[in-house]
């Protein structure tokens, strides 16, 4: 692993890091997935909560392990290491993806090749055929009636991108985004719902095929970039490392060389824990439930909060790594200060503190500079407060956002 003064500085989308460094995380992340993905029946039995009786805790790992795979072999023509690391983490995932019980439910429930059919197609288009299951796969995309399940607009997305990739698909287009999509709306942090954050950064990957297509003409990639930008600003606040992995490399896949003070502070944040640490926690990982579990059921607790924001990660790396020489394109006039702002700001409104709202924006408006978006949605929901109070009836313990 690079040491501390290995690692390049303030490296947003792909202008600074070298591509030695990315491709060393790359193949990093390609070992941890090949070292876990034969231990999944191990860590099965230690699993908490209710699971979907298709998509289990394992095959969403699995598809997740293809999405991984598939990002990293993309560039793996440049890097025999990068090559040998997909070769590696494919074999890994053929008896997963391409299971007994896959095949089972794929003839008995046509509407599963949408989610557990995707690794195999996935490790199809790496390299990994396999005639037998893909008439399987195509024959219950056939019977598959397209509106069931009925999807949200980038659940809708990810399936015409999955089509694209599936034989006599096309890959020269974008995939459109539907009408109610978020990437037609203009939000900020303030606004949003963490769904509506995993929304955004799956419809950008699916609408570029992980950068690889220009963006539906529609959507408006500038102000995608900035509600990017203002979610980064919350997500470094909260210091949640597997949302600002997936901003990264939404800004990176929707512009190449997209570069701001946003992206610069999300990188160190995912780099530095990553350097300090040696792996990327998620949210919910927590050292004092991990110490009270026995032994035997650590490594599955470990791996269970960790895979998610490493194979983050790894997309991410492997995103910069496809673009690495980009010429730098800077898409907003933000400074240092700009994020660390919007961070109070979007933190404050999550938690209803309407005091520090106030005190923030106050500060703003005697330092007569422009507003950042997230400035004016604080102060347009600031607003609302007041009218409410005035207005409205007493409220002595507001509803706080969710």
């Amino acid at each position: 692993m690079p040491s501390q003064d290995q690692v390049p500085a303030g490296t947003p989308a792909g202008t600074a890091a070298s591509g030695t460094y990315l491709g060393g995380r790359i193949c990093e992340i390609l070992e941890f997935a090949v070292r876990h993905l034969p231990r999944l029946s191990s860590y099965e039995q230690h699993w908490r909560g209710k699971q979907d009786p298709i998509v289990s805790m394992n095959e969403k790992i699995v598809v997740e392990a293809a999405l991984l795979a598939f990002a990293c072999h993309r560039v793996s023509h440049a890097e025999p290491r990068i090559a040998a690391g997909v070769r590696a983490l494919a074999e890994a995932l053929l008896p997963h993806a391409r299971s007994a019980r896959n095949a089972d439910l794929l003839a008995r429930v046509p509407q599963s090749a949408a989610s557990i059919g995707t690794s195999h197609l996935l490790l199809d288009r790496i390299g990994y055929p396999d005639a037998r299951y893909d008439a399987l796969h195509s024959a219950a995309v056939a019977a598959a009636h397209p509106c069931v399940p009925e999807r949200l607009p980038y659940r809708y997305m990810e399936q015409r991108w999955l089509a694209s990739l599936a034989p006599g698909g096309s890959s020269r287009h974008g995939v459109e985004a539907p009408p109610g999509s978020v990437l037609y709306a203009d939000l900020t942090a303030v606004e949003m719902h963490p769904n509506d954050v995993y929304a955004l950064t799956h419809a950008v990957m699916f609408g570029t095929d992980f950068g690889r297509r220009a963006a539906d003409p529609r959507v408006g990639t500038d102000a995608v970039l900035a509600t990017l930008d203002s979610c980064l600003a919350l997500q470094i606040a909260n210091e949640n490392l597997d949302l600002t992995g997936e901003l990264l490399f939404s800004a990176a896949m929707l512009r190449p060389g997209t570069t701001c003070a946003y992206t610069r502070a999300g990188w160190d944040l995912l780099t530095g824990v990553w350097e300090r640490l040696g792996y990327l926690p998620s949210p919910r990982f927590s050292t004092p439930e991990y110490e009270e579990l026995p032994p035997g059921a650590r490594p599955a607790y470990s791996f269970q909060h960790t895979y998610h924001t490493m194979f983050v990660a790894g997309i991410l790396c492997a995103v910069l790594y496809d673009t690495h020489g980009a010429t730098p394109r800077p898409h907003a006039h933000a400074a240092p200060d700009d994020v660390a702002s919007d961070a109070v700001l979007a933190l404050a409104a999550r938690e209803y503190r309407l005091d520090v709202l106030e005190q923030q924006l106050g500060r703003l408006g005697a330092a007569r500079g422009p507003l950042t978006p997230t400035a004016r949605a604080a102060a347009r929901y600031l607003e609302l407060q007041r009218a409410a109070t005035r207005d409205g009836p007493d409220r002595t313990e507001p509803a706080k956002a969710a």
